[in-house]
């Protein structure tokens, strides 16, 4: 049995690639399609993201909402969220200040200066490397990658954490006299 084809008959349908998952991982029993888009959409960065990062962050939301439709949209919206993250990082290193060459460097040595200059703790350090290797390895990936709810569900919540802190973070240490 191949993947589902999207048709215009089927393009409202639940896809039924969905119906092996359940919010607690593989399994036989699925949850309604209700209940997996309120699960994603429950998920949220603070709202005192720019909004030009909220944006990014509401497109791979919705491409993982629209996944319970076509199942390889799961994978584009992690996908998306990936360059959500660098780009927080990105624009949380600018909000301190920091030098243009500094906001330039590639995405590893930039996680390694945020944490040199205390902006991420040794494990939200590790955290940010580990995405950034997901982030690697589905960029440059060999063959074709088919990512699940439950791995964009946790990526998301993991994201959402992780920037809030990084935020949270620059803005209490520029308020510091």
């Amino acid at each position: 049995m191949g993947e589902p084809n999207l048709t215009v008959e089927n393009y409202l349908e639940r896809d039924s690639r969905l119906d092996g998952w359940s919010v607690h991982g593989l399994g036989a029993f699925s949850h309604p399609t209700d209940a997996w888009v309120q699960m994603f959409l429950s998920i949220k960065p603070s709202e005192a993201l720019p909004a030009y990062l909220q944006d990014m962050f509401d497109r791979a939301q919705g491409s993982m909402v629209y996944g319970c439709f076509y199942y390889p949209l799961f994978t584009l919206g992690i996908e998306e969220l990936f360059r959500f993250s660098e780009s927080a990082l990105r624009e949380a290193v600018k909000e301190t200040g920091a030098l243009k060459s500094v906001q330039k460097m590639k995405y590893a040595p930039l996680i390694d200066w945020a944490h040199d200059n205390d902006l991420l703790t040794d494990s939200m350090h590790g955290r940010w490397h580990a995405g950034r290797s997901l982030r690697n390895s589905t960029s440059h990936k060999d063959s074709s990658l088919l990512l699940g709810p439950n791995d964009a569900a946790g990526l998301l919540s993991t994201t959402a954490e992780l920037t809030d802190t990084l935020f949270r973070v620059v803005r209490e240490t520029s308020e510091t006299p």
